[in-house]
């Protein structure tokens, strides 16, 4: 019997066919609709195909979209029209004095890569008027399209304006005169006000310096040699004095004359040589940051050197009026004065202690006009007190 040969597998094999044909017709529509696309006419570019004017507003979507990305504000990127230029487009973007160029350079060099251009050239040169012009070039190999200008502006430099020299006047030794304190609080002259803390009339001083705005500097009376010949005040803080009593009362005194923006040592040519007392006095200083003023210090005083080991904010007058205030004349008042302003105007700054005197209080009229200051600006104390950059 002869053998039947096998049936031909007919239904596959068209089945093959079709799928084939249909791939081929998926393959041409997307491969018609890439060359025919934006990415399209790049590809044809850079082949040296077709038109390439059909991919320059390709490049000048990307070229845009990456200048915004690198934070150039949109009203400030134009395109402009060019005849004969080395590219098809003309760009030119402004950006700001502080603006990178080098990130609006890869912002945009970046984007015209990932579409397949090239940047062909780019240089940075100065400007007019102190501007920076950095100019780009893109397109496809050996084919310009979009010339691209970025200018930043230059920055504007504004000569400042010489400050005026500073000097802060300290009133010191009102006693337990209040009605005379006023007098001089009520003075149209900016001063800080010393009062020494511990007597019957502390309390309505400060009341009566706060009422009219002044400074408080807490004028701590401290052991002088010859004690008590010599005597700051009631309740003078001595040397065979246990150091928690004296962190104790100066803790005291601060909370009832607070605030306060310095502290200084009334009297104390032997309290100030003393480590042990000053430590403890500096201790409560410290903790509640206020600057201690070293007024006319001895040759042996500890305070320059054990406020730096303490970490305590440390300054001296650059003048004390004490002799003169009490003269019979203000001639050496105003014979100080005038070499006091010019150190001032020389310096740029000035701390002078001043003390209170009824004829300091006639003086004071007449020597803090601005005609008399001469350009020299009277400031609260608290302007002029020297701070380490630190505290």
């Amino acid at each position: 019997m002869p053998r039947t040969a096998p049936a031909s597998p007919a239904l596959p094999r068209t089945l093959i066919v079709l799928l084939l044909a249909a791939l081929l017709l998926v393959m041409g529509g997307g491969g018609w609709s890439l060359l025919h696309g934006g990415a399209g006419a790049v590809l044809l570019a850079r082949w040296g195909l077709g038109d390439a004017r059909r991919a320059q507003p390709v490049f000048a979507r990307e070229i845009r979209a990456g200048l915004e990305a690198a934070g150039v504000p949109a009203d400030s990127i134009h395109e402009i029209a060019t005849a004969g230029g080395p590219a098809m487009a003309r760009w030119s973007a402004r950006l700001a004095p502080d603006a990178s160029l080098l990130q609006a350079n890869y912002a945009v060099s970046r984007r015209i890569e990932q579409i397949g251009g090239v940047v062909l050239e780019g240089r940075e040169s100065a400007g007019p008027h102190g501007a920076t012009r950095l100019i780009l070039l893109v397109g496809v190999p050996g084919r310009p399209l979009d010339e691209l200008v970025l200018v930043r502006e230059p920055r504007r430099t504004v000569s400042p304006v010489p400050a005026a020299p500073r000097l802060a006047l300290v009133l010191f030794g009102f006693g337990e005169d209040v009605a005379a304190a006023r007098r001089f609080f009520a003075l149209p002259v900016t001063f800080a006000a010393a009062i020494v803390p511990g007597s019957p009339g502390t309390t309505s001083l400060v009341r009566a310096a706060k009422e009219r705005g002044r400074e408080i500097v807490l004028h701590v009376p401290i052991e002088p040699v010859n004690y008590p010949t010599l005597n700051p005040g009631r309740g003078t803080l001595l040397v065979t004095m246990k150091p928690d009593e004296v962190t104790g009362t100066v803790r005291r005194w601060l909370d009832q004359s607070e605030p306060v923006v310095g502290a200084a040592n009334a009297m104390g040519s032997l309290g100030t040589q003393d480590g042990e007392l000053m430590g403890a006095i500096f201790r409560e200083l410290k903790r509640r940051r206020v600057p201690f003023i070293h007024v006319q210090p001895t040759a042996g005083a500890v305070c320059r050197a054990l406020t730096g080991q303490m970490g305590v904010i440390y300054d001296e007058p650059d003048a004390v009026l004490d002799l003169e205030a009490r003269a019979k004349s203000t001639k050496e008042l105003d014979r100080r004065w005038a070499a006091i302003l010019a150190q001032a105007r020389a310096r740029g700054r000035e701390m002078v202690w001043v003390r209170a005197t009824p004829r300091t209080l006639e003086w004071l009229r007449r020597a803090c006009t601005a005609k008399r200051l001469g350009g020299v600006e009277l400031v609260p104390l608290s302007r002029v007190i020297r701070k380490p950059a630190m505290l």
